[in-house]
């Protein structure tokens, strides 16, 4: 087995089981690279998320039922209006 070094690249050079060769070569700077841009993407799969999540509540909520909407009104207006009447006769 071969272990080089130099300056911020490592180098590991060795065989498998089989007799294969295998390297291993890394760099410092781009370990550091990797993990921000890992954390990034952690990060960004994150609020896509919470976005997807947020987006799902909102075509969730059902809008107003028209027609009840409708009958509230004209049964209020009659209330009213029976009420004005009534009142008005008393005079």
């Amino acid at each position: 087995m071969y272990r080089g070094k130099s300056g911020q690249a490592n180098l590991t050079v060795g065989s498998d089981d089989s007799g294969n060769i295998v390297a291993e070569a890394s760099c410092d700077s781009l370990q550091q690279l990797v993990l921000w841009y890992e954390e990034e993407l952690a990060h960004i799969r994150s609020e896509t998320k919470s976005e997807i999540s947020n987006d799902v509540q909102t075509v969730e909520k059902r809008p107003p039922n028209r027609m009840r909407t409708f009958i509230t009104g004209v049964l209020a207006g009659l209330l009213v209006g029976m009420l004005l009447t009534m009142k008005l006769k008393k005079r």
